[in-house]
C-alpha cells in the first residue's frame, strides 16, 4: 500500500510538472511529463486528458483521440471527455462522427455550453449552416459570456454573406473579450468588404496592438492602405520578417504585404523581390500540375461541341435575369459589377458558387473522365431543371431587381453550360492586357484557389489556355459574349458604360458613373479598388517590372 502511495505521488509530481510546462507553452516538455505520469499510473484520467490536449496542439489528432479514449475507459460518459473526442474528430475533418460525440456530451450535460459551440463547428463543417447557427445560439443562451460562440456565429454569417450580422457578432465577441485578436482581424475583413476601409484598418491595428507578431494581419492592412512614405507599418513588417520563429505562412503574408507597400512607393525592385519571395513560399505548399488544367480545358471543348448545341437547340430556361461577369481573375470583373450594381435595376450578388454547386449536384463538376460522358447524356428535362434551379437560387438574393449579376470569374470555364441551361442570360467577358492581368494575379494572395498563379511560367501557360478557350467559345457561340476591355473602360469611361448598359438592355443612369459611391458588399481581392474612381495607375503597370517578368512575357508570346 505504501509503495502504491509513493508511485501515486511520483505520478502526481510528473502531472503537475506537465501542467506547468503546458501553461508556459512548453509542449514538448509537457508531453514528456504527462507520459511519465501515465507510465507510473496507467489509469490517471487527468494525465490522459491533458496529454490529449497537448497532442491536439501539435496537430496529432489521432493520437489525441486515443488518449481521450483511454481516459474515457476509466471515467465513462464524462461530458468533458466526450466533448474532447468530438474535437479530435472535428480536427481530422470527420464531422459526422464528431457530431455524435458532441451530442453524447450534451445528453450527459444539456447545459454544457462549449459542447453546443463545438457541435456548431462540426455542423458547419458539414454545410448544415442553419443547424450550426442554432447550436451557437444555444451555447450563447447557456453562457452569454462565451466569446468563442459569438466569434463562430460571426464567421458563419460571413459564409452566408450576412455581413451586417457578422459585424454585430464580432463586436459582441470583442465586448466580452477585448483581447480577442482574431475577432478584430475578422471584423477588419468584413468592414473592408463593406467599403469601410478606414474602420477596417483601425480594426487591424487593434489586432496588432494585442499581438505585435500577428503577421497575417499585415497582408489585409497593406491591401487596404495606400502607402505614401516609408512609415511605421513598413518598418514593423520588415522587422517582423527577420524573426526566425515565424512560420513560412507568416513570412509569406508579410512578403506580400511588403510587396504591395513598396509598389505604392514606386520602389519596384524591392516590391518584386518581396513578391517573388512570397510566391516561392506559397508554391512550395501546393500540389499542382499545369497538365491538370490542360486536360480540363481540352475536355470542356470536347464536351461542348457544335453538335452538342445543335442537338439541344431550344432547350433550357428562357429567364433573362442573370448577368454573368467573367474572365480571368484580376481582369476588372469587380469594377464592372460595381458599375452595373449601381444601376437601380441591377442587384450585384458578387462571386456566387451556385453554378459550380449545380454542376457538382448533377455530377458534371469541372473534371475529366465522367464529366465528358455526363455532359453528353444531359436530356431536355435535366437542362431545363438546372436553369430553373439556378434562377430560383439567385432570386434568393433579390426578389425585385430586373437583373442579378454573378461575378464568378472562373465561370468562363462554364460558358457552354450557361448557354445550354440559360440561353437568354447575358455574358460580359472582362479582358485586360495579358501582362498586366498576369502581374496582378502573381502579386496577390489567394487562399484556396488559382494555384497556377505562383509561378510565372505556369501562370503564362494557364493564361494561354484561357485565351484559347475564349476564342473557342466565340467561334461556336457567336454574339453570345460581350467583350469589355479594361483599358478602354479606363480611357473612355462614359462611352464604354453606355455600351455596356445597352448590351444589358438597361437605360442610362448617372449612378453608374459614380459607382465608387455605391455602398454594397464587395467580397473579393479587388474590394478596395472598387471603392475608388477609375484610375490609370494599373495600366501598363507591368512595365515597371519588365526585367523580372521576362519569363512571363516569353511564355505568353510562345
Amino acid at each position: 500500500m505504501a509503495r502504491t502511495q509513493i508511485y501515486n505521488k511520483k505520478a502526481i509530481k510528473y502531472y503537475e510538472q506537465g501542467r506547468v510546462f503546458q501553461q508556459k507553452s512548453k509542449m514538448v516538455e509537457a508531453d514528456r511529463a504527462y507520459r511519465k505520469a501515465i507510465k507510473i499510473k496507467p489509469d490517471f484520467v487527468e494525465a490522459h486528458t491533458s496529454l490529449g490536449n497537448v497532442l491536439l496542439d501539435f496537430g496529432r489528432t489521432k493520437e489525441a483521440f486515443n488518449s481521450f479514449r483511454k481516459a474515457l475507459r476509466h471515467l465513462p460518459d464524462h461530458p468533458l471527455l466526450l466533448n474532447n473526442l468530438g474535437n479530435a474528430l472535428h480536427m481530422q475533418g470527420k464531422n459526422e462522427k464528431a457530431v455524435d460525440w458532441f451530442n453524447k456530451a450534451i445528453i450527459q450535460d444539456p447545459d454544457y455550453a462549449d459542447a453546443h459551440n463545438n457541435l456548431g463547428n462540426a455542423l458547419r463543417g458539414l454545410g448544415k449552416f442553419t443547424e450550426a447557427a442554432a447550436s451557437y445560439k444555444n451555447a450563447i443562451h447557456i453562457n452569454s459570456d462565451l466569446a468563442h460562440a459569438y466569434y463562430n456565429l460571426a464567421s458563419l454569417s460571413i459564409e452566408q454573406n450576412e455581413l451586417d450580422d457578422a459585424i454585430t457578432n464580432f463586436r459582441k465577441t470583442i465586448d466580452i473579450d477585448p483581447n480577442y485578436k482574431a475577432a478584430y482581424y475578422g471584423l477588419g475583413n468584413v468592414l473592408s468588404d463593406m467599403g469601410e476601409l478606414d474602420n477596417a484598418i483601425a480594426s487591424y491595428r487593434n489586432a496588432i496592438a494585442i499581438n505585435p507578431e500577428y503577421a497575417e494581419v499585415y497582408l489585409p492592412l497593406s491591401k487596404n492602405k495606400k502607402f505614401s512614405e516609408y512609415d511605421d507599418d513598413i518598418h514593423a513588417m520588415e522587422t517582423l520578417y527577420t524573426n526566425e520563429s515565424l512560420s513560412d505562412e507568416q513570412k509569406m503574408c508579410l512578403a506580400f504585404g511588403l510587396g504591395k507597400a513598396y509598389e505604392d512607393l514606386g520602389e519596384n525592385e524591392k516590391s518584386m523581390n518581396f513578391i517573388m519571395q512570397a510566391t516561392r513560399i506559397k508554391r512550395a505548399t501546393i500540389d499542382y500540375s499545369i497538365t491538370e488544367s490542360e486536360d480540363l480545358f481540352k475536355s470542356i471543348k470536347t464536351a461542348f461541341s457544335l453538335e452538342f448545341f445543335a442537338d439541344r437547340k431550344g432547350m433550357g430556361n428562357p429567364d433573362q435575369t442573370p448577368i454573368f461577369i467573367l474572365g480571368m481573375p484580376r481582369s476588372g470583373t469587380s469594377l464592372v459589377e460595381q458599375i452595373l450594381a449601381s444601376h437601380p435595376d441591377v442587384f450585384g450578388a458578387g462571386e456566387l458558387d451556385e453554378l459550380l454547386d449545380l454542376t457538382r449536384k448533377t455530377g458534371i463538376a469541372d473534371s475529366t473522365g465522367k464529366f465528358l460522358q455526363r455532359i453528353m447524356n444531359l436530356d431536355r428535362g435535366e437542362i431545363e431543371d438546372m436553369g430553373t434551379e439556378y434562377i430560383a437560387r439567385i432570386r434568393g438574393y433579390s426578389k425585385s431587381n430586373k437583373f442579378i449579376t454573378d461575378k464568378m470569374p472562373q465561370n468562363f470555364l462554364r460558358i457552354g453550360l450557361i448557354k445550354a441551361i440559360l440561353p437568354n442570360a447575358k455574358i460580359i467577358h472582362c479582358t485586360r492586357d495579358p501582362m498586366d492581368n498576369c502581374l496582378s494575379l502573381f502579386k496577390n494572395f489567394f487562399a484556396t484557389s488559382h494555384y497556377y498563379s505562383y509561378d510565372l511560367t505556369e501562370l503564362a501557360q494557364y493564361y494561354n489556355l484561357y485565351l484559347d478557350l475564349m476564342e473557342y467559345w466565340r467561334n461556336i457561340l457567336p454574339d453570345f459574349i460581350y467583350d469589355l476591355s479594361y483599358e478602354r473602360l479606363v480611357d473612355d469611361q462614359e462611352s464604354q458604360i453606355r455600351k455596356l448598359l445597352d448590351f444589358c438592355h438597361l437605360p442610362w443612369d448617372d449612378a453608374c458613373l459614380d459607382f465608387h459611391k455605391t455602398r454594397r458588399k464587395v467580397r473579393t481581392a479587388s474590394n478596395a479598388q472598387a471603392r475608388r474612381p477609375i484610375y490609370r495607375d494599373s495600366v501598363k503597370l507591368w512595365k515597371r517590372y519588365e526585367k523580372q517578368l521576362e519569363p512571363l512575357r516569353v511564355a505568353i508570346e510562345r
